[in-house]
């Protein structure tokens, strides 16, 4: 039960750091974000078709982090049957993270 109320504390505590006024949720770890939203949601939108499929908490977070940049975002792409893309999407996650290697 503990540990229980500790997580949802701080599942509270993070969305208040969330700016819901915002029209765009920004990844600070995208440095190409800003300027590229439309690619950035492309990319993103796998993380949350991966989240609905396994309903694992944390998993879009997991699946975004390093700017898609990481072993989830592989399995998300897999998931999503969408692996036959994955030089496209190589390519957007390039221009989201400049300099950052694949």
């Amino acid at each position: 039960m503990r540990t229980w109320l500790t997580f949802v504390a701080v599942m509270v505590w993070a969305s208040l750091l969330v700016d819901e006024s915002s029209a765009f949720s920004i990844d600070y770890t995208c440095t190409g974000a800003m300027g590229n939203r439309d690619i950035y949601n492309k990319v993103s939108r796998v993380c949350d078709d991966c989240a609905n499929i396994y309903r694992l908490p944390g998993l879009d977070g997991m699946c975004r982090n390093r700017c898609f940049n990481n072993f989830w975002f592989m399995i998300c792409l897999r998931a999503a049957k969408r692996e036959d893309e994955i030089d496209k999407f190589r390519v957007w996650i390039s221009i989201l993270n400049p300099g950052g290697a694949w």
